[in-house]
């Protein structure tokens, strides 16, 4: 058994495919109808590996999300290679970085929030190579 879609609720889905493009370098993997004939879009890292994200336009994202943020509840985890390289891509993409990265006991760490408001944490792990 395995997770293989990650629910990502928007406002827009063109901005979010633009963003998952531009920030982790995800394409669309899969896009239709579902059964019941509401539309269906899942991007992810190229070749499909790993959990895709299905994109799901709503109404009630904006208020969702300020709650979220309220809590401080992040919606996803994405361990990338480069904490730094990412946060750079996240500005560039006109977003804002909510906590720089800092050292944690598992790697370095950042959190930003995407063009929804959703709050995303970065993390690039450690490895023994990398602690020395």
């Amino acid at each position: 058994m395995k997770i293989t879609h990650a629910t990502y609720l928007v406002s827009d889905e063109l901005t979010a495919r633009r963003f998952l493009s531009k920030v982790f370098g995800f394409v669309v993997i899969e896009e239709g109808l579902t059964v019941d004939g509401k539309k269906f879009l899942a991007l992810g890292a190229p070749g499909g590996a790993g959990v895709q994200v299905q994109v799901i336009e709503t109404k009630a994202q904006a208020d969702l999300s300020e709650r979220k943020r309220a809590e401080g509840i992040v919606d996803f985890i994405v361990e990338v290679t480069d904490v730094y390289a990412c946060c750079k891509k996240v500005v560039d993409f006109g977003l804002f970085v909510r906590r720089e990265p800092v050292k944690a006991p598992y790697g370095i760490t950042a959190i930003f929030e995407d063009p929804f408001g959703n709050l995303w944490d970065l993390v690039q792990r450690s490895t023994p190579e990398r602690n020395n």
